[in-house]
């Protein structure tokens, strides 16, 4: 044998024998040329509506597979065999119930095949996505999008949103915000450098942040050297941007936070009028001839029909219908900022006809409920007689 390195031919690929130190012999040679056990491309991170069909290529008759994150174990068992090859399907629905069950949006996994003392294992990040789409190079989207369907969207003056994006290992966490305002009767325009100003990425994730529309009206005042009403303002990272219009007739609208195909926190203000129904199921008893209800269940459902959306609102409205995890605001604490600290509600019924002629305005109709059975009352204790203007008008 000569210094220089042999390769043999082994399917699927060419295996290369390393430089024999002392003797090669047929036993290390028989080795090298078994087909072992090899599990099909999966790229380092990607989208869970990537996944497809995993392929594991062994000459055993059959392996022990295990599909893990670093906390769980979500598949284990032995499959056997057909043709050299074990074929794993679905993995996609495993993927995106663990990572929906973190609340978080990306997760790490762990695929592992074994027989014996040899193993194969691969490792890969996946972001949550519950929607097919026809991407092959995932590093644009997430280097030029915020993890939401919408560019654009209206929001009430006095509320706060969510903003979401996937940022690789030490790339900038900084964000700007560019305010349009209007102060003394004419238009303006500023912009300042939000949080994370010198923090990096420690690894690969998705960071959410949650923005509250009168912090930022204060710094652009404080900024302005004025008082300025603001119209709308642009968050933006990189090359990343999203806007927020005020719509001061959304002040006393309805708006709903809910995760998104990404399973982030997003928004969506809807311009609507809602109708309560209240129905009460009370099953009767009857003892000879008496009769009376063993049993009362109250539900209180609101229907909604909104006025025209904007494009952009029509994709969430879609996503809003489809969600798991749909949330409004507590009355008390209207401007708390932690998605999980919002109240869930239920979307029992939802009808969202989406039409692509300019002249016909979309809308959408919906009915939702709280997730309990108890009908929610408005909160009668408010700030005092002494301080709220007197109403003449009884109610």
């Amino acid at each position: 044998m000569t210094d220089s390195w042999l390769q043999v031919a082994v399917a699927p690929q060419l295996v290369t024998l390393p430089k024999p130190k002392d003797v090669f012999s047929s036993w290390h040679l028989l080795q090298y040329l078994s087909f072992m056990i090899q599990i099909s491309a999966i790229p380092s991170t990607l989208l869970s509506c990537q996944i497809g069909e995993v392929t594991i290529l062994t000459d055993h008759s059959s392996v022990e597979v295990e599909f893990s994150t670093p906390t769980e174990t979500l598949l284990s068992g032995k499959f056997y065999a057909y043709n050299g090859k074990v074929y794993l399907h679905d993995l996609r629905s495993l993927i995106e119930q663990a990572i929906k069950a973190t609340g978080f949006s990306v997760e790490q996994f762990i695929l592992c095949a074994a027989y014996g003392e040899e193993e194969a294992e691969t490792t890969f990040i996946a972001v949550h996505c519950d929607r097919d789409i026809d991407i092959y190079d995932i590093d644009p989207l997430f280097l030029n999008h915020f993890l939401t369907p919408a560019s654009s969207r209206r929001i009430a003056p006095n509320s706060f949103v969510f903003v979401s994006w996937f940022a690789r290992k030490n790339e900038r966490l900084a964000y700007y915000i560019y305010c349009d305002y209007i102060a003394a009767g004419k238009p303006g325009h500023i912009s300042f450098l939000g949080d994370y100003a010198n923090v990096n990425a420690v690894e690969d994730n998705v960071m959410t942040i949650a923005i509250l529309c009168d912090n930022v009206q204060k710094r652009a005042s404080e900024l302005a050297k004025q008082e300025v009403e603001l119209v709308a303002f642009t968050v933006r990272c990189g090359d990343r941007a999203t806007t927020f219009f005020f719509d001061r007739s959304l002040a006393d609208g309805h708006c709903f936070y809910f995760r998104n195909a990404f399973n982030a926190p997003d928004q969506i203000f809807i311009p609507a009028v809602a109708t309560a129904k209240t129905t009460t199921d009370r099953p009767i008893a009857v003892l000879l001839d008496t009769s009376q209800f063993y049993d009362s269940i109250p539900m209180q459902e609101f229907e909604l029909q909104s006025a025209a959306l904007t494009s952009d609102e029509c994709l969430l409205s879609e996503q809003l219908f489809t969600s798991e995890d749909v949330r409004i605001p507590y009355e008390n604490q209207p401007y708390d900022a932690d998605f999980d600290a919002l109240r869930p509600i239920l979307i029992t019924e939802s009808t969202c006809e989406i039409a692509d002629l300019s002249e016909k305005p979309n809308c959408v109709k919906f009915t939702w409920r709280h997730n309990r059975n108890c009908i929610a009352m408005p909160n009668p204790i408010g700030d005092g007689i002494f301080t709220e203007p007197y109403n003449f008008i009884f109610k």
